[in-house]
């Protein structure tokens, strides 16, 4: 059986847990910095413990707003890290099959020193994978504003663990890539572990539900098809009404 992730925001899911366990859906747990900042342990290990009692595997997705694993900034490395191993501990409730970082990697605001980002990374990435070897978890850094696969790769390749892999998102590619799909699926297909399903017309992160958009799901789905790999699909709706469109688009593909 294929799981199917849905993306929900921890505060929604605390609300709607028994509409998640109804429809089956296998959570990606999204935590805004204010989410843990506020939640309670005892809170969270309950929901933990309902999803897991109702054999629903989940995923997590860590905060990024205004956060820079790779800057240059002491402070602001200072409180991404923060933010980032408050994550980690959280996600030790859940046992999640994935953790999904943004990495941070714009090319403006680096003005194209690809190096200098690098570098910090490994300050922030090296000790956090330590972390998720020893608590037996995975984190999985997710295209963002990268135009081509060539700065994820480098990071990757360098970190070399089966405890830092690779999620890529549909929608991020479709409006800010430079590269084609192939050459992004071909070169990161060795660290594949998450896909973020969602669509758009090329100009925004819509969000919207695939087929919906003009991003090539076909493609898509027969280059896995081509190369043998199975990551775990995770859609991102925006709205209820997006999430029932979404899973019946996935279909086509996956069933």
């Amino acid at each position: 059986m294929t799981h199917v992730h849905i993306n929900v925001p921890y505060p929604m899911l605390l609300q709607r847990i028994d509409f998640v366990i109804q429809h089956r859906f296998c959570p990606e747990i999204y935590f805004s910095g204010d989410d843990l900042d506020t939640f309670h342990v005892e809170e969270a290990r309950h929901l933990a413990q309902l999803l897991n009692k109702s054999g629903l595997p989940s995923t997590l997705h860590g905060p990024f707003m205004d956060l820079s694993p790779g800057g240059v900034d002491r402070k602001i490395k200072e409180v991404t890290m923060d933010r980032l191993s408050k994550t980690m501990e959280v996600a030790t409730l859940f046992r999640p099959k994935a953790i999904v970082f943004h990495p941070g990697y714009e090319k403006w605001k680096f003005d194209g020193e690809v190096r200098l980002w690098f570098e910090s990374s490994l300050q922030t990435w090296r000790p956090l994978v330590k972390e998720a070897s020893k608590r037996g978890l995975t984190i999985a850094i997710e295209n963002v504003f990268e135009e081509t696969p060539e700065s994820l790769l480098m990071l990757l390749k360098e970190m070399d663990s089966p405890h830092f892999r690779f999620c890529f998102d549909t929608g991020h590619h479709h409006v800010f890539s430079k590269a084609p799909l192939s050459l992004w699926i071909e070169s990161l297909k060795k660290y594949l572990l998450e896909i973020h399903l969602h669509d758009n017309h090329g100009e925004m992160d819509e969000h919207l539900p695939m087929g919906e958009g003009s991003f090539n799901f076909n493609e898509l789905f027969n280059l896995f098809t081509h190369l043998g790999l199975k990551p775990i699909y995770t859609l991102e709706p925006h709205e209820e009404a997006h999430l029932w469109r979404g899973l019946e688009a996935i279909k086509k593909y996956i069933e």
